[in-house]
Formats: C-alpha cells, structure tokens, sequence
C-alpha cells in the first residue's frame, strides 16, 4: 500500500487512466523520469487520454493545463511522503515501536497520506470539470479506485 502511495502520486503527476499507472511505475525520489515530466512532450499518458477519451483540442489544452498546474503540488507531495516514509522506517529499524517519536512518526505518514489523497481527488474532480459527463465519468471511474483503492483490495497486505 505504502509503495503504491509513491507510484499513484507520480503517474497522477499527469492525471491519466489507470492503463498509465499501472504500466509505468516509476518511484519519485529514486529517480525523476524526465520523459514522465517533460512539459513540452506532454507526456504519453496525456496523449493516451486524449485519444481514450476522445478529448476535443479545446479539452485536451485544458487537461494539460491542468496537468502542468498540478504537477509542483504532486512533486512537493512526493516529497513529503518520501520525508515521512523516511522517519518511520528510521524508528521502526531501531525496534522500540513504543515511543512518542514512533506514534508520531506513524500520525505524520497517515496526515501526510491524507494530504495527498485530498489534493490528489481535488485535482482528478477538476480534471473531470474540463470534459463531458461522459468522458468525465469514465475518467472517474478508471482513476477513483486507483487513487482510493477498490472494494476487492479491502483486506489484502494485512
């Protein structure tokens, strides 16, 4: 779950469908792929959208807009999660899972996650905004569950 936190928040760095995410998992911090950044490209997975959705220019431009405005919060949020993941794997290696540093090591990860959840719906739902109701709904439903999980994985890695 943690290690698909990190792969969600950079392929969402484009909003794109769920084909992108699960294709191309790079991991931020580890290294930045400059191709999956490149403003100028646009990025295959916009590409994609754009002819899975059959976006028209006008929504494309938008969607890229989009993505382009997002994409110094998703970095930013990367960051964070990388900070926490970071301190809690320091604590938790070091055994003594009972201290106030570790609960709260464990309580900066779930807000950072939460964090990035909200920013990350925020801007799927805005994306959505630029496209019909159509389009939007099955750009919804293939991002939701990567984003929030689905129904199926409740339970699974425990």
């Amino acid at each position: 779950m943690k290690r698909g936190l990190i792969i969600l928040l950079l392929a969402v760095t484009a909003s794109t469908a769920a084909f992108f995410i699960t294709r191309n998992q790079c991991q931020c911090g580890t290294r930045l792929d400059t191709t999956s950044h490149d403003g100028e490209t646009m990025l295959p997975e916009l590409e994609w959208l754009h002819q899975e959705l059959k976006l028209d220019d006008a929504q494309f431009e938008k969607v890229k807009a989009l993505h382009l405005a997002y994409k110094p919060t998703c970095e930013a949020m990367c960051m964070k999660v990388m900070a926490a993941r970071k301190m809690l794997s320091h604590l938790a290696s070091q055994g003594n899972l009972s201290t106030p540093e570790f609960d709260a090591a464990l309580q900066e990860q779930a807000a950072v996650h939460v964090e990035c959840q909200k920013a990350l719906l925020r801007h799927l739902h805005q994306t959505a905004g630029v496209m019909s109701k159509t389009q939007a709904r099955q750009y919804l439903d293939a991002m939701l569950p990567q984003v929030i999980g689905s129904a199926e994985s409740v339970g699974h890695g425990h």
